[in-house]
């Protein structure tokens, strides 16, 4: 039922920000199994037994790319994938497989949390009390168990700017469709952002009329566009358009430049990237930092490095939509689900909502089946997989 519970899923509305369908589906489904149902005003919504020892935790909305409003769903050589968008199985997997346990049993708890992909709000806001002290969380993207997960803070940063009239010829220099990727798991896999390939064919000294790029804050840039005002000739394509250039555009092509966008730290232990920065948007004069760290002292690192930089520009910027990382801890629940399925225990680059939860358990892990190149239109996730991690789930309960 697994694959046919995330095929009806996908057919409701989830995108972040837009999930009120798909938590009165969830609601209504939870109590015809005969669960006590909860919802608090962040969408979150807790089903309980009576005493329940697990709780089962995934959060329910989706990042939505490209044709979204209608997922067709194909499969290709044992995967499952979306045509010409992402498939939502990050973290609807999750959500099928809570669906499918309560069709079989009567005696576990279930947190469906919500609005995750837009900066983990509902786990944030958690208004909900779980009975259970144990949580296995569903939203990790391979067969491994994770015990641990980054960390991460967004950096907005403002950079004065006044605009004239131009008079020139207006160039244009445009990428588009790179890969994109996930901003924490693919961040070492050298996936090119499309910002930082446009910025590096600019001169410091041109004068922009604009210079866009980037999707969402959690996403590889994928495209960017940038209208360059220039009395002699460029080798970019020449276009008719309106506007004002900015004024100080050496500062922002500077700054560009100087960001490093990739692996800032490597955690050798684990075998994962500890630190990383993710150029994430530009919007003219006002660009957005994405960072992740897989430890407070880290995030804290960062964060002093950021100001430090930032210090010598002229400029205003924030620090927003900070979520703590969840430092590795090899409990007896990860040990118990380690002697079942034989895998490694691992931490993750990415932030995950036991990070969140922690003040709710006493014991956590993050599971999950091999999900592909989640954030993009090339997710995809292994059939086989699926079942795979609900067997030993199965399996896994059989002993409590």
């Amino acid at each position: 039922m697994i694959l046919e519970y995330f095929k009806e899923i996908t057919k409701i509305p989830r995108c972040s920000g837009n999930t009120e369908q798909m938590k009165e589906f969830l609601v209504n489904f939870a109590k015809n199994k005969g669960y006590k149902v909860k919802t608090d005003m962040y969408g979150n919504i807790l089903a309980t037994s009576e005493n329940p020892k697990i709780c089962f935790q995934s959060h329910y909305d989706m990042v939505c790319i490209g044709d979204y409003h209608n997922i067709e769903i194909i499969e290709v050589d044992g995967y499952l994938k979306a045509k010409n968008s992402t498939l939502g199985a990050d973290n609807g997997i999750g959500i099928a497989i809570m669906m499918a346990l309560m069709d079989e049993r009567d005696d576990l708890e279930f947190l469906f949390t919500n609005d995750e992909e837009i900066g983990l709000i509902g786990a944030m806001n958690l208004k909900l009390h779980p009975k259970a002290k144990k949580l296995i969380n569903l939203d990790s993207e391979d067969e491994n168990i994770y015990v641990g997960c980054a960390g991460g803070f967004d950096v907005e940063i403002t950079i004065p700017t006044k605009r004239k009239p131009y008079f020139g010829e207006v160039y244009q220099l445009k990428i588009d469709n790179l890969p994109g990727g996930h901003s924490g798991v693919d961040i070492d896999k050298n996936y090119p952002n499309a910002i930082q390939e446009a910025i590096k064919q600019i001169k410091d000294n041109w004068t922009l009329l604009s210079i866009k790029g980037g999707e969402r804050r959690n996403s590889i840039p994928k495209s960017c566009e940038i209208l360059i005002l220039s009395d002699s000739k460029l080798d970019f394509p020449k276009i008719t358009t309106k506007g004002k250039i900015i004024q100080n555009s050496s500062t922002i092509i500077k700054l560009l430049k100087t960001l490093h966008h990739g692996i800032l730290g490597y955690d050798k232990e684990y075998n994962v990237v500890s630190q990383s920065m993710n150029l994430a948007i530009v919007n003219d004069n006002k660009i957005i930092l994405s960072f992740r760290a897989n430890s407070n002292e880290e995030m804290k690192k960062l964060k002093d490095e950021i100001k430090h930089l930032l210090s010598f520009i002229e400029c205003e910027f924030i620090i927003v939509d900070e979520y703590p990382a969840w430092k590795p801890i090899k409990s007896k629940l990860a040990e118990d689900y380690q002697k079942i399925s034989n895998k490694s225990l691992k931490v993750i680059h990415a932030g995950l909502e036991p990070a969140i939860l922690g003040d709710f358990f006493e014991e956590m892990i993050s599971i999950g089946p091999n999900i592909y190149e989640p954030h993009s239109i090339r997710e995809r996730v292994e059939i086989k997989s699926i079942y795979k991690i609900y067997d030993e789930i199965k399996e896994f309960l059989s002993k409590y």
